[in-house]
């Protein structure tokens, strides 16, 4: 059986966004309390300094969590729009730019990240947090989906 090392574990927590975890193992690197290749179970042996840790977490030395999940109610009842993108008013600009409506209302949506959709296209079943790693330059339009379903149609 395969170990998962502390490089495995820095890479998960900094791909999913786990900015404690990432920006702890980080702390922990650097201080030279753990290295790369150490099984990850050596990280719960490591006393950690909260007040560093929260520091580079403030400075977000790693740039975690700056790319968020958006949802954009339509002109059309019932339909949404999903983008990836650093702010609101980015997503209001590009779904003017790409469908020529305003929009009725943006909410910042990172809860839905881990639930599954289907692409319409290919049938595929994702997390939301999979399109979301797979876009090379932000903001990005994901695609459109009806209220109460779980299929992601424009993808």
């Amino acid at each position: 059986m395969r170990i998962v090392t502390v490089n495995d574990l820095f890479n998960y927590a900094v791909e999913t966004d786990m900015s404690l975890t990432a920006h702890s193992i980080f702390w922990a690197i650097t201080e030279r309390k753990v290295h790369m290749e150490d099984d990850s179970q050596t990280l719960q042996h490591v006393s950690f300094d909260r007040q560093a840790v929260d520091q580079l977490m403030k400075e977000n030395k790693l740039c975690i969590g700056r790319i968020q999940l958006f949802v954009m109610q339509c002109e059309t009842p019932g339909l949404y729009a999903f983008y990836v993108a650093e702010a609101a008013s980015h997503v209001f600009q590009l779904h003017h730019t790409y469908f020529r409506e305003r929009g009725v209302n943006v909410t910042q949506a990172d809860r839905l990240l881990c639930r599954l959709m289907r692409c319409a296209r290919t049938g595929k079943e994702e997390s939301l947090y999979t399109f979301k790693k797979e876009v090379a330059s932000f903001p990005a339009y994901l695609g459109h989906a009806r209220a109460g379903e779980r299929v992601l149609y424009g993808r």
